[in-house]
């Protein structure tokens, strides 16, 4: 073998160290990343979760004011102390609070700004 073939062989035998060490070396590091993902992933499951129960127990909280107010209001107006007209007023007033509330919460109140 000549010098020239020499030099070849030791640069390509080289060349397949170089990037075996440095495929080895990325794998070493991604072990991390796939790590904090999994449990980013599991946090944000976590989260949703705790969102979900909040939104439930503020439905049922807007569920028990809104029938306090209106069986008040039925019972103010059955006792003619306000008038029927105040009662319409009152219950339009809850039927759309009732209904962006709802709009809300099933997420078609968020816009897309483009």
């Amino acid at each position: 073998m000549d010098a020239k073939q020499q030099v070849e062989s030791d640069t390509t035998t080289q060349g397949t160290t170089n990037i075996t060490e440095i495929i080895e070396a990325i794998a070493e590091r991604v072990d991390p990343i796939i790590k904090l993902l999994t449990v980013w992933t599991e946090r944000a499951g976590t989260a949703e979760e705790t969102r979900a129960k909040y939104t439930n127990r503020m439905a049922w909280v807007a569920v028990f004011v809104v029938s306090f107010v209106i069986t008040v209001a039925g019972i103010l107006t059955g006792l003619e102390k306000i008038d029927g007209s105040t009662f319409t007023f009152l219950l339009g007033l809850v039927v759309g609070y009732v209904l962006t509330f709802v709009r809300e919460s099933i997420g078609a109140g968020t816009r897309k700004s483009n």
